[in-house]
Protein backbone atom coordinates (compact mmCIF):
# COMPACT_ATOMS: atom_id res chain seq x y z
CA UNK A 1 0.00 0.00 0.00
CA UNK A 2 0.87 3.67 -1.04
CA UNK A 3 3.28 4.97 2.12
CA UNK A 4 1.59 8.63 1.51
CA UNK A 5 -1.84 6.35 1.25
CA UNK A 6 -1.13 4.37 4.57
CA UNK A 7 -0.42 7.99 6.45
CA UNK A 8 -3.38 9.40 5.37
CA UNK A 9 -5.70 6.65 5.96
CA UNK A 10 -4.78 6.13 9.67
CA UNK A 11 -5.13 10.20 10.06
CA UNK A 12 -8.51 9.86 7.87
CA UNK A 13 -10.05 7.50 10.00
CA UNK A 14 -9.04 8.69 13.69
CA UNK A 15 -9.88 12.14 12.69
CA UNK A 16 -12.22 13.34 9.55
CA UNK A 17 -15.56 11.70 11.85
CA UNK A 18 -19.13 12.17 11.25
CA UNK A 19 -20.55 15.10 13.30
CA UNK A 20 -23.00 13.78 16.15
CA UNK A 21 -24.92 15.73 18.60
CA UNK A 22 -27.74 15.44 20.53
CA UNK A 23 -31.12 16.68 18.71
CA UNK A 24 -33.77 15.20 20.87
CA UNK A 25 -33.82 17.88 23.42
CA UNK A 26 -38.04 18.26 24.04
CA UNK A 27 -37.71 21.90 25.50
CA UNK A 28 -36.60 23.32 22.20
CA UNK A 29 -39.07 24.30 19.29
CA UNK A 30 -40.17 21.78 16.75
CA UNK A 31 -38.82 24.31 13.95
CA UNK A 32 -35.30 24.60 15.86
CA UNK A 33 -34.88 20.66 16.01
CA UNK A 34 -35.84 20.37 12.69
CA UNK A 35 -33.65 23.20 11.41
CA UNK A 36 -31.00 21.71 13.56
CA UNK A 37 -31.11 17.84 12.08
CA UNK A 38 -31.34 19.62 8.41
CA UNK A 39 -27.63 21.33 9.90
CA UNK A 40 -26.63 18.46 10.34
CA UNK A 41 -27.64 16.58 7.86
CA UNK A 42 -25.41 18.85 5.73
CA UNK A 43 -22.83 18.32 7.30
CA UNK A 44 -22.72 14.46 7.33
CA UNK A 45 -23.07 15.28 3.42
CA UNK A 46 -19.82 16.55 3.32
CA UNK A 47 -21.57 20.20 2.83
CA UNK A 48 -19.92 22.25 5.12
CA UNK A 49 -19.90 25.75 3.97
CA UNK A 50 -23.93 25.28 3.61
CA UNK A 51 -23.71 23.23 7.20
CA UNK A 52 -22.00 26.72 8.83
CA UNK A 53 -24.85 28.87 7.13
CA UNK A 54 -27.27 27.18 8.84
CA UNK A 55 -25.89 26.98 11.94
CA UNK A 56 -24.84 30.32 12.27
CA UNK A 57 -28.68 30.59 10.93
CA UNK A 58 -30.09 28.67 14.08
CA UNK A 59 -27.74 30.57 16.72
CA UNK A 60 -29.82 33.92 15.44
CA UNK A 61 -32.56 31.93 17.16
CA UNK A 62 -31.04 30.71 20.07
CA UNK A 63 -27.51 32.07 20.85
CA UNK A 64 -26.86 29.63 23.78
CA UNK A 65 -27.65 26.47 21.74
CA UNK A 66 -24.75 23.86 21.95
CA UNK A 67 -25.18 21.29 19.43
CA UNK A 68 -25.51 24.20 17.41
CA UNK A 69 -22.58 25.95 18.45
CA UNK A 70 -20.87 22.55 18.59
CA UNK A 71 -21.76 21.74 15.18
CA UNK A 72 -20.75 25.54 13.65
CA UNK A 73 -17.38 24.84 15.18
CA UNK A 74 -16.87 21.42 13.39
CA UNK A 75 -17.87 23.00 10.01
CA UNK A 76 -15.50 25.68 10.24
CA UNK A 77 -13.10 22.90 11.22
CA UNK A 78 -13.51 20.86 8.16
CA UNK A 79 -13.04 24.28 6.17
CA UNK A 80 -10.04 24.48 7.62
CA UNK A 81 -10.84 27.85 9.29
CA UNK A 82 -8.95 27.20 12.27
CA UNK A 83 -8.92 31.25 13.52
CA UNK A 84 -12.83 31.44 12.54
CA UNK A 85 -13.31 27.79 14.29
CA UNK A 86 -11.14 29.17 17.81
CA UNK A 87 -12.84 32.38 17.53
CA UNK A 88 -16.46 30.72 17.82
CA UNK A 89 -15.72 27.98 20.18
CA UNK A 90 -13.99 30.82 22.70
CA UNK A 91 -17.19 32.93 22.19
CA UNK A 92 -19.06 29.97 22.96
CA UNK A 93 -17.11 28.87 26.17
CA UNK A 94 -17.61 32.11 27.26
CA UNK A 95 -18.95 32.11 31.26
CA UNK A 96 -20.76 30.66 32.36
CA UNK A 97 -20.91 28.59 29.73
CA UNK A 98 -18.71 25.42 30.47
CA UNK A 99 -20.35 22.85 28.21
CA UNK A 100 -18.51 19.52 28.05
CA UNK A 101 -19.38 19.00 23.60
CA UNK A 102 -18.21 22.63 23.64
CA UNK A 103 -14.94 21.87 25.40
CA UNK A 104 -13.89 18.78 23.71
CA UNK A 105 -14.64 20.71 20.38
CA UNK A 106 -12.16 22.86 21.63
CA UNK A 107 -9.95 20.61 22.09
CA UNK A 108 -10.21 19.32 18.48
CA UNK A 109 -9.15 23.09 17.25
CA UNK A 110 -6.28 23.41 19.09
CA UNK A 111 -5.05 19.83 17.91
CA UNK A 112 -5.43 20.95 14.36
CA UNK A 113 -3.35 24.23 15.41
CA UNK A 114 -0.79 22.11 16.93
CA UNK A 115 -1.61 23.43 20.51
CA UNK A 116 -0.80 19.83 21.71
CA UNK A 117 -0.92 20.54 25.77
CA UNK A 118 -3.93 22.95 25.00
CA UNK A 119 -5.82 20.56 23.39
CA UNK A 120 -5.36 17.76 26.22
CA UNK A 121 -6.56 19.95 28.98
CA UNK A 122 -9.39 21.18 26.90
CA UNK A 123 -10.39 16.94 26.44
CA UNK A 124 -9.99 15.90 30.16
CA UNK A 125 -12.03 19.00 31.27
CA UNK A 126 -14.80 17.54 28.88
CA UNK A 127 -14.19 14.15 29.91
CA UNK A 128 -14.34 15.45 33.86
CA UNK A 129 -17.41 17.12 33.01
CA UNK A 130 -19.37 14.61 31.06
CA UNK A 131 -17.63 11.34 31.34
CA UNK A 132 -20.42 10.06 28.67
CA UNK A 133 -18.84 12.81 26.03
CA UNK A 134 -17.59 10.69 23.47
CA UNK A 135 -15.52 13.79 21.32
CA UNK A 136 -13.34 13.87 24.31
CA UNK A 137 -12.51 10.08 23.92
CA UNK A 138 -11.88 10.23 20.00
CA UNK A 139 -9.54 13.60 20.95
CA UNK A 140 -7.58 11.94 23.48
CA UNK A 141 -6.86 8.71 21.32
CA UNK A 142 -5.75 11.02 18.25
CA UNK A 143 -3.84 12.88 20.86
CA UNK A 144 -1.95 10.00 22.55
CA UNK A 145 -1.37 7.83 19.28
CA UNK A 146 0.96 11.46 18.09
CA UNK A 147 2.70 11.20 21.50
CA UNK A 148 3.64 7.38 20.28
CA UNK A 149 1.32 6.59 24.04
CA UNK A 150 -0.30 3.77 21.64
CA UNK A 151 -1.62 2.05 24.83
CA UNK A 152 -3.46 5.18 26.42
CA UNK A 153 -4.90 6.28 22.73
CA UNK A 154 -6.53 1.86 22.42
CA UNK A 155 -8.07 2.95 25.95
CA UNK A 156 -9.64 5.85 25.10
CA UNK A 157 -10.81 4.98 21.79
CA UNK A 158 -11.99 1.54 23.52
CA UNK A 159 -14.01 3.59 26.20
CA UNK A 160 -15.59 6.04 23.00
CA UNK A 161 -16.66 2.27 21.53
CA UNK A 162 -18.07 1.46 24.97
CA UNK A 163 -20.15 4.61 25.28
CA UNK A 164 -21.25 4.79 21.66
CA UNK A 165 -20.61 1.50 19.53
CA UNK A 166 -23.19 2.91 16.89
CA UNK A 167 -21.46 6.77 16.37
CA UNK A 168 -20.65 6.85 12.62
CA UNK A 169 -17.45 8.54 13.68
CA UNK A 170 -16.58 5.94 16.33
CA UNK A 171 -16.77 3.48 13.92
CA UNK A 172 -14.65 5.32 11.72
CA UNK A 173 -11.80 5.35 13.83
CA UNK A 174 -12.51 1.52 15.30
CA UNK A 175 -12.08 0.24 11.47
CA UNK A 176 -8.10 -0.07 12.37
CA UNK A 177 -8.39 -2.29 15.08
CA UNK A 178 -10.53 -4.90 13.16
CA UNK A 179 -8.72 -7.88 11.04
CA UNK A 180 -9.08 -7.43 7.44
CA UNK A 181 -11.89 -9.55 6.58
CA UNK A 182 -13.50 -7.43 9.19
CA UNK A 183 -12.54 -4.24 8.25
CA UNK A 184 -13.14 -4.63 4.58
CA UNK A 185 -16.85 -5.50 5.48
CA UNK A 186 -17.17 -2.44 7.43
CA UNK A 187 -15.08 -0.44 4.74
CA UNK A 188 -17.45 -0.85 1.98
CA UNK A 189 -20.58 -0.25 4.33
CA UNK A 190 -18.97 2.64 4.96
CA UNK A 191 -18.41 3.87 1.54
CA UNK A 192 -21.84 2.33 0.47
CA UNK A 193 -24.03 5.86 2.36
CA UNK A 194 -23.91 9.25 2.55
CA UNK A 195 -20.06 9.95 4.44
CA UNK A 196 -18.57 13.89 4.47
CA UNK A 197 -15.40 13.20 3.05
CA UNK A 198 -13.74 15.27 0.43
CA UNK A 199 -12.64 13.94 -2.78
CA UNK A 200 -9.44 13.19 -1.55
CA UNK A 201 -10.04 11.43 0.98
CA UNK A 202 -12.56 9.09 -0.56
CA UNK A 203 -10.33 8.33 -2.93
CA UNK A 204 -7.97 7.24 -0.77
CA UNK A 205 -10.07 5.31 1.36
CA UNK A 206 -11.92 3.42 -2.05
CA UNK A 207 -8.30 2.48 -2.95
CA UNK A 208 -7.22 1.10 0.20
CA UNK A 209 -10.43 -0.79 0.04
CA UNK A 210 -8.94 -2.01 -3.55
CA UNK A 211 -5.97 -3.26 -1.31
CA UNK A 212 -7.96 -5.24 1.15
CA UNK A 213 -9.84 -6.62 -1.60
CA UNK A 214 -7.24 -7.68 -3.64
CA UNK A 215 -5.43 -9.34 -0.31
CA UNK A 216 -7.58 -10.06 1.75
CA UNK A 217 -7.55 -14.00 1.25
CA UNK A 218 -3.62 -13.90 1.10
CA UNK A 219 -1.40 -14.03 3.30
CA UNK A 220 -0.05 -10.75 5.25
CA UNK A 221 2.96 -9.46 3.22
CA UNK A 222 4.94 -9.07 6.25
CA UNK A 223 8.25 -8.04 4.46
CA UNK A 224 10.40 -10.74 7.15
CA UNK A 225 13.99 -10.57 7.95
CA UNK A 226 15.75 -13.88 6.34
CA UNK A 227 19.39 -13.01 6.80
CA UNK A 228 20.89 -13.68 10.55
CA UNK A 229 22.06 -10.26 11.00
CA UNK A 230 20.35 -8.03 13.30
CA UNK A 231 22.20 -5.09 12.66
CA UNK A 232 24.51 -3.32 9.46
CA UNK A 233 26.15 -0.50 8.37
CA UNK A 234 26.41 0.95 5.20
CA UNK A 235 27.44 3.96 3.57
CA UNK A 236 25.28 6.75 2.08
CA UNK A 237 26.03 8.15 -1.47
CA UNK A 238 25.40 11.74 -2.48
CA UNK A 239 22.59 12.32 -4.78
CA UNK A 240 22.53 15.14 -7.43
CA UNK A 241 19.34 17.38 -9.03
CA UNK A 242 19.26 17.69 -12.34
CA UNK A 243 22.33 20.24 -12.17
CA UNK A 244 24.83 17.74 -11.37
CA UNK A 245 26.80 20.60 -9.40
CA UNK A 246 24.02 21.23 -6.93
CA UNK A 247 23.28 18.19 -4.41
CA UNK A 248 19.79 16.91 -4.09
CA UNK A 249 20.31 14.86 -0.44
CA UNK A 250 21.40 11.51 0.51
CA UNK A 251 20.55 8.24 -0.73
CA UNK A 252 20.75 4.21 -0.59
CA UNK A 253 21.76 1.80 -3.07
CA UNK A 254 18.72 -0.92 -2.62
CA UNK A 255 18.58 -4.33 -4.46
CA UNK A 256 14.49 -4.82 -5.15
CA UNK A 257 14.63 -8.50 -6.98
CA UNK A 258 17.82 -8.71 -9.37
CA UNK A 259 17.97 -5.17 -9.87
CA UNK A 260 20.25 -2.66 -7.98
CA UNK A 261 18.25 0.64 -7.09
CA UNK A 262 19.35 3.76 -6.04
CA UNK A 263 16.94 5.70 -3.48
CA UNK A 264 16.48 9.10 -1.55
CA UNK A 265 16.75 8.41 1.73
CA UNK A 266 13.91 10.51 2.79
CA UNK A 267 12.72 10.99 6.39
CA UNK A 268 10.02 12.84 4.82
CA UNK A 269 8.54 10.03 3.28
CA UNK A 270 6.97 6.94 4.17
CA UNK A 271 7.79 3.40 3.00
CA UNK A 272 9.54 2.66 -0.26
CA UNK A 273 8.72 4.26 -3.76
CA UNK A 274 10.18 3.60 -6.95
CA UNK A 275 8.98 4.88 -10.39
CA UNK A 276 7.49 2.78 -12.82
CA UNK A 277 10.21 1.57 -15.31
CA UNK A 278 12.06 0.44 -12.34
CA UNK A 279 9.25 -1.73 -11.02
CA UNK A 280 8.63 -3.43 -14.46
CA UNK A 281 12.41 -3.97 -14.56
CA UNK A 282 12.38 -5.98 -11.50
CA UNK A 283 9.70 -7.45 -12.22
CA UNK A 284 7.39 -6.19 -8.99
CA UNK A 285 3.89 -7.66 -9.15
CA UNK A 286 0.71 -5.53 -8.90
CA UNK A 287 -1.67 -5.35 -6.14
CA UNK A 288 -4.00 -2.36 -6.32
CA UNK A 289 -4.07 1.57 -7.48
CA UNK A 290 -3.36 4.41 -5.44
CA UNK A 291 -2.86 7.88 -5.52
CA UNK A 292 -0.53 9.78 -3.01
CA UNK A 293 0.37 13.32 -2.08
CA UNK A 294 3.14 15.91 -0.70
CA UNK A 295 4.76 19.04 -1.67
CA UNK A 296 3.50 20.49 -5.37
CA UNK A 297 0.08 21.98 -6.87
CA UNK A 298 -0.38 19.54 -10.02
CA UNK A 299 -3.12 17.57 -7.60
CA UNK A 300 -2.28 13.87 -6.62
CA UNK A 301 -0.37 11.49 -8.77
CA UNK A 302 -0.87 8.37 -9.84
CA UNK A 303 0.66 4.57 -9.31
CA UNK A 304 0.19 1.35 -7.33
CA UNK A 305 1.04 -1.05 -4.84
CA UNK A 306 3.27 -4.30 -5.86
CA UNK A 307 4.93 -7.03 -4.25
CA UNK A 308 8.94 -7.32 -4.52
CA UNK A 309 10.42 -10.81 -3.63
CA UNK A 310 13.09 -9.53 -2.43
CA UNK A 311 14.72 -6.35 -0.58
CA UNK A 312 18.16 -5.78 0.33
CA UNK A 313 19.85 -3.33 2.40
CA UNK A 314 23.30 -3.28 3.24
CA UNK A 315 23.51 -6.90 4.91
CA UNK A 316 19.71 -7.15 5.58
CA UNK A 317 17.78 -9.36 3.11
CA UNK A 318 13.97 -9.30 3.16
CA UNK A 319 11.11 -11.29 1.73
CA UNK A 320 7.98 -10.05 0.43
CA UNK A 321 7.70 -6.75 1.22
CA UNK A 322 4.69 -4.49 -0.51
CA UNK A 323 6.45 -1.20 -1.81
CA UNK A 324 4.27 1.77 -4.35
CA UNK A 325 5.02 2.56 -7.68
CA UNK A 326 4.99 5.89 -9.16
CA UNK A 327 3.40 6.39 -12.64
CA UNK A 328 5.44 9.28 -13.45
CA UNK A 329 8.81 8.35 -15.46
CA UNK A 330 10.95 9.26 -12.21
CA UNK A 331 10.24 10.17 -9.07
CA UNK A 332 12.05 12.82 -8.58
CA UNK A 333 15.81 12.58 -10.21
CA UNK A 334 16.32 9.09 -8.89
CA UNK A 335 15.08 5.59 -9.06
CA UNK A 336 12.78 6.41 -6.62
CA UNK A 337 12.70 7.42 -2.27
CA UNK A 338 12.88 5.64 0.83
CA UNK A 339 11.47 6.74 3.80
CA UNK A 340 13.16 6.42 7.51
CA UNK A 341 10.42 5.13 8.91
CA UNK A 342 11.41 1.48 6.69
CA UNK A 343 14.05 1.40 9.41
CA UNK A 344 11.22 2.08 11.73
CA UNK A 345 11.86 -1.34 14.25
CA UNK A 346 15.24 -0.90 14.22
CA UNK A 347 17.27 2.19 15.90
CA UNK A 348 17.72 3.99 12.91
CA UNK A 349 21.66 6.05 12.82
CA UNK A 350 21.38 8.59 9.95
CA UNK A 351 25.24 9.73 9.98
CA UNK A 352 25.78 12.26 7.45
CA UNK A 353 29.19 14.15 8.14
CA UNK A 354 30.05 10.66 8.03
CA UNK A 355 27.92 9.80 5.24
CA UNK A 356 26.83 5.86 6.88
CA UNK A 357 23.38 4.26 7.89
CA UNK A 358 23.58 2.35 10.95
CA UNK A 359 21.01 -0.15 11.94
CA UNK A 360 20.90 -1.79 14.98
CA UNK A 361 18.11 -3.09 17.33
CA UNK A 362 15.75 -0.57 19.53
CA UNK A 363 16.53 -1.10 23.39
CA UNK A 364 14.41 -3.94 24.65
CA UNK A 365 11.66 -3.42 26.57
CA UNK A 366 12.10 -5.03 30.20
CA UNK A 367 9.38 -7.39 29.21
CA UNK A 368 10.93 -7.96 25.70
CA UNK A 369 13.62 -10.72 24.24
CA UNK A 370 13.09 -10.65 20.77
CA UNK A 371 14.94 -8.33 18.23
CA UNK A 372 13.10 -6.86 14.79
CA UNK A 373 12.29 -9.14 12.51
CA UNK A 374 10.69 -7.50 9.52
CA UNK A 375 10.57 -3.83 7.10
CA UNK A 376 8.08 -2.00 7.28
CA UNK A 377 8.24 -1.09 3.31
CA UNK A 378 4.46 -0.10 3.42
CA UNK A 379 5.11 3.00 5.31
CA UNK A 380 2.70 1.82 7.34
CA UNK A 381 1.95 3.43 11.29
CA UNK A 382 4.16 0.63 13.11
CA UNK A 383 1.78 0.46 16.34
CA UNK A 384 -1.01 -0.39 13.84
CA UNK A 385 0.96 -2.96 11.72
CA UNK A 386 2.79 -4.73 14.62
CA UNK A 387 -0.94 -5.35 16.27
CA UNK A 388 -2.51 -6.80 12.90
CA UNK A 389 0.48 -8.74 12.18
CA UNK A 390 0.15 -10.87 15.47
CA UNK A 391 -3.36 -11.03 15.77
CA UNK A 392 -4.00 -12.13 12.22
CA UNK A 393 -1.47 -14.75 13.07
CA UNK A 394 -3.21 -15.67 15.41
CA UNK A 395 -7.08 -15.55 13.82
CA UNK A 396 -7.68 -12.65 16.75
CA UNK A 397 -8.88 -9.48 16.59
CA UNK A 398 -7.20 -6.61 18.82
CA UNK A 399 -10.00 -5.82 21.04
CA UNK A 400 -10.91 -6.47 24.30
CA UNK A 401 -14.35 -6.05 26.27
CA UNK A 402 -16.23 -5.06 23.25
CA UNK A 403 -19.71 -5.06 23.36
CA UNK A 404 -19.30 -6.48 19.66
CA UNK A 405 -19.87 -10.14 19.89
CA UNK A 406 -18.03 -11.31 16.51
CA UNK A 407 -14.63 -9.89 17.94
CA UNK A 408 -12.31 -11.70 20.11
CA UNK A 409 -9.89 -11.24 22.28
CA UNK A 410 -6.27 -9.83 21.12
CA UNK A 411 -3.20 -11.77 22.69
CA UNK A 412 -1.34 -8.38 22.55
CA UNK A 413 -2.24 -4.69 23.16
CA UNK A 414 -0.16 -1.89 22.23
CA UNK A 415 2.02 -0.16 24.57
CA UNK A 416 3.47 3.27 24.91
CA UNK A 417 6.51 4.43 24.47
CA UNK A 418 9.48 3.04 26.43
CA UNK A 419 12.01 5.92 27.52
CA UNK A 420 15.16 3.63 27.93
CA UNK A 421 18.07 4.97 30.32
CA UNK A 422 20.48 5.56 27.86
CA UNK A 423 17.57 7.75 25.83
CA UNK A 424 16.59 10.02 28.45
CA UNK A 425 17.90 13.46 27.24
CA UNK A 426 16.53 12.54 23.47
CA UNK A 427 13.68 14.87 22.25
CA UNK A 428 10.14 13.73 22.25
CA UNK A 429 8.53 14.44 18.56
CA UNK A 430 5.08 13.82 17.10
CA UNK A 431 4.42 11.34 15.21
CA UNK A 432 1.53 10.70 12.30
CA UNK A 433 2.27 7.54 10.61
CA UNK A 434 5.18 8.00 8.69
CA UNK A 435 5.80 11.91 9.54
CA UNK A 436 7.95 13.36 12.44
CA UNK A 437 6.80 16.13 13.70
CA UNK A 438 10.00 18.12 16.16
CA UNK A 439 8.55 20.86 18.21
CA UNK A 440 10.50 24.15 17.02
CA UNK A 441 9.94 27.84 17.90
CA UNK A 442 10.85 30.80 15.25
CA UNK A 443 12.07 33.52 16.54
CA UNK A 444 10.40 34.25 20.04
CA UNK A 445 7.21 31.81 19.33
CA UNK A 446 5.55 29.34 21.07
CA UNK A 447 6.48 25.89 20.02
CA UNK A 448 5.32 25.09 16.49
CA UNK A 449 5.74 21.68 14.92
CA UNK A 450 8.23 21.34 12.14
CA UNK A 451 8.54 18.30 9.81
CA UNK A 452 12.12 16.35 9.58
CA UNK A 453 12.68 15.82 6.26
CA UNK A 454 15.95 15.24 4.75
CA UNK A 455 13.94 15.28 1.38
CA UNK A 456 13.60 18.92 1.51
CA UNK A 457 16.73 20.72 0.20
CA UNK A 458 16.13 23.22 2.48
CA UNK A 459 14.48 24.36 5.65
CA UNK A 460 10.88 25.78 4.69
CA UNK A 461 8.66 27.78 6.94
CA UNK A 462 4.51 28.18 6.18
CA UNK A 463 2.72 31.05 4.96
CA UNK A 464 0.67 30.86 8.24
CA UNK A 465 3.83 30.53 10.67
CA UNK A 466 5.86 33.15 8.69
CA UNK A 467 3.16 36.03 8.80
CA UNK A 468 3.02 34.94 13.04
CA UNK A 469 6.68 35.96 13.19
CA UNK A 470 7.95 37.99 10.29
CA UNK A 471 7.45 39.63 7.43
CA UNK A 472 6.67 37.63 4.31
CA UNK A 473 6.99 38.57 0.10
CA UNK A 474 6.57 36.44 -3.09
CA UNK A 475 10.02 35.73 -4.96
CA UNK A 476 9.33 35.09 -8.02
CA UNK A 477 12.93 33.92 -8.78
CA UNK A 478 13.04 30.63 -6.69
CA UNK A 479 11.44 26.99 -8.26
CA UNK A 480 9.89 24.58 -5.81
CA UNK A 481 9.02 21.19 -6.89
CA UNK A 482 8.19 18.33 -4.92
CA UNK A 483 5.91 14.73 -5.36
CA UNK A 484 3.53 16.27 -6.62
CA UNK A 485 5.01 18.79 -8.96
CA UNK A 486 5.77 22.66 -8.81
CA UNK A 487 5.02 25.18 -6.50
CA UNK A 488 2.78 27.99 -8.02
CA UNK A 489 3.30 30.61 -4.95
CA UNK A 490 6.76 30.52 -3.09
CA UNK A 491 7.38 33.61 -0.40
CA UNK A 492 10.15 34.68 1.22
CA UNK A 493 10.11 35.51 5.42
CA UNK A 494 12.40 38.03 5.89
CA UNK A 495 14.14 36.45 9.38
CA UNK A 496 13.62 33.14 11.43
CA UNK A 497 15.64 31.67 13.93
CA UNK A 498 14.85 28.12 14.01
CA UNK A 499 15.43 26.74 18.18
CA UNK A 500 14.89 22.57 18.05
CA UNK A 501 15.97 20.10 20.33
CA UNK A 502 19.55 21.58 21.67
CA UNK A 503 20.24 23.71 18.78
CA UNK A 504 19.59 26.72 16.85
CA UNK A 505 19.66 27.83 13.13
CA UNK A 506 19.38 31.55 12.27
CA UNK A 507 17.77 32.05 8.33
CA UNK A 508 17.34 35.07 6.44
CA UNK A 509 15.35 35.38 3.72
CA UNK A 510 14.00 31.78 4.09
CA UNK A 511 11.65 30.02 1.73
CA UNK A 512 8.05 30.00 3.10
CA UNK A 513 4.93 27.76 1.31
CA UNK A 514 1.60 27.27 1.73
CA UNK A 515 1.66 24.10 3.29
CA UNK A 516 -2.30 24.02 4.16
CA UNK A 517 -2.48 21.19 2.21
CA UNK A 518 0.22 19.34 3.97
CA UNK A 519 -1.53 20.49 7.26
CA UNK A 520 -5.02 18.90 6.56
CA UNK A 521 -3.50 15.67 5.35
CA UNK A 522 -1.29 15.26 8.44
CA UNK A 523 -4.39 16.74 10.50
CA UNK A 524 -2.63 18.99 12.84
CA UNK A 525 -0.60 22.29 11.74
CA UNK A 526 2.42 21.75 10.02
CA UNK A 527 4.51 25.02 10.73
CA UNK A 528 7.82 24.28 8.46
CA UNK A 529 10.52 21.49 7.26
CA UNK A 530 13.84 21.18 8.93
CA UNK A 531 15.14 20.62 6.11
CA UNK A 532 18.71 19.24 4.37
CA UNK A 533 21.13 21.90 3.90
CA UNK A 534 21.14 21.64 8.00
CA UNK A 535 20.75 18.61 8.54
CA UNK A 536 23.32 17.60 6.78
CA UNK A 537 25.48 19.10 9.58
CA UNK A 538 24.12 16.61 11.90
CA UNK A 539 24.14 12.88 12.91
CA UNK A 540 20.14 12.05 13.32
CA UNK A 541 19.49 8.95 15.53
CA UNK A 542 15.82 8.03 14.82
CA UNK A 543 13.33 5.84 17.37
CA UNK A 544 10.21 5.52 15.36
CA UNK A 545 8.72 2.98 18.08
CA UNK A 546 9.26 5.65 20.61
CA UNK A 547 8.67 8.58 18.46
CA UNK A 548 12.68 9.61 19.80
CA UNK A 549 15.32 11.92 17.95
CA UNK A 550 18.20 12.84 18.79
CA UNK A 551 20.92 15.06 16.93
CA UNK A 552 24.55 15.18 17.60
CA UNK A 553 26.75 18.03 16.28
CA UNK A 554 30.49 18.13 16.32
CA UNK A 555 32.11 21.15 14.08
CA UNK A 556 34.86 19.21 13.24
CA UNK A 557 32.75 16.68 11.55
CA UNK A 558 30.96 18.91 9.68
CA UNK A 559 30.59 17.48 6.04
CA UNK A 560 31.50 20.26 3.42
CA UNK A 561 30.48 17.71 0.01
CA UNK A 562 27.37 19.82 -0.20
CA UNK A 563 28.45 23.23 0.05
Amino acid sequence: MSCFLRAAVVTLLLLRGVLTVATGDNTKPPAINAELGAADQLYRAGKFAEAETRYQAILKTDTKLVAAQVGLVRAMLRQQKLDEAMDAVNAALAPPANAAALLAAKGDVQFRRGEMSDAEVSYLTAKKLDPKEVHAYLGLARLYGSYSLYRRAYDQLQSAHEIAPDDLEVQRAWLRMLPRKERLAAMEAYLGGPHPDDEEETKWMTEYLGFLKATVDKPVHACRLISKVEQTETKLETMYGQDIHRVRGIGLSVRLNDRNAHLLLDTGAGGIMVNRKLAEKAGLTPISAVHYGGVGDKGLQSGYTAVADHIRIGELEFQDCVVSVSDKGSVADEDGLIGADVFGRYLIDIDLPGMRLKLSPLPKRPEDTVAPTSLNSEGEEQANAEQREDSEKNGTSTVQNSPTPTLKPARRLPRDRYLAPEMADWTKVFRFGHTILVPTSVNDSKAMLFGLDTGAFTNILSVRAGRQVSKVDSDDRVRVHGVNGAVNKVYRSEKATLRFARFQQSNLDIITLDLSTISRRTGTEVSGFLGFAMLRQLEIELDYRDGLVDFKYDPKRVNLYAR
